[in-house]
């Protein structure tokens, strides 16, 4: 995506979730486009959108963006996975600064 168009998502998001931050919900520090970039492609390719009806307790967005760094070889900040799950329509429950998604499936283990 361009910069403009993630740009646009992450305060689309953040005006819907104005605690989003780049650490999570409560935190500090901006949100990375590239970053949020990064976990859409993950999310578009690994999970494939095939969610789940209720949110799945047992993977929470902490755990899912280290899964996501070790498959781009990359730092990736908690809200920023947070934010792109947003952005594609996840379902969420919050539990500060942490967040858990309703995700089917994560394949990509790397």
């Amino acid at each position: 995506m361009e910069l403009e168009e993630l740009t646009g998502i992450i305060k689309g998001v953040q005006a819907e979730y104005p605690e989003l931050t780049q650490f999570g919900f409560g935190g500090k520090g901006e949100i990375r486009p590239e970053a949020v970039d990064l976990c859409v492609q993950w999310l578009l390719h690994f999970d494939g959108l095939e969610r789940r009806k209720t949110v799945n307790e047992k993977l929470g967005s902490y755990t899912l963006k280290h899964i996501v760094e070790r498959h781009y070889d990359t730092y990736i900040a908690n809200g920023e996975f947070i934010c792109a799950a947003l952005y594609l329509g996840y379902k969420m429950k919050i539990r500060k600064p942490n967040a858990w998604f309703n995700i089917k499936t994560v394949r990509s283990q790397r």
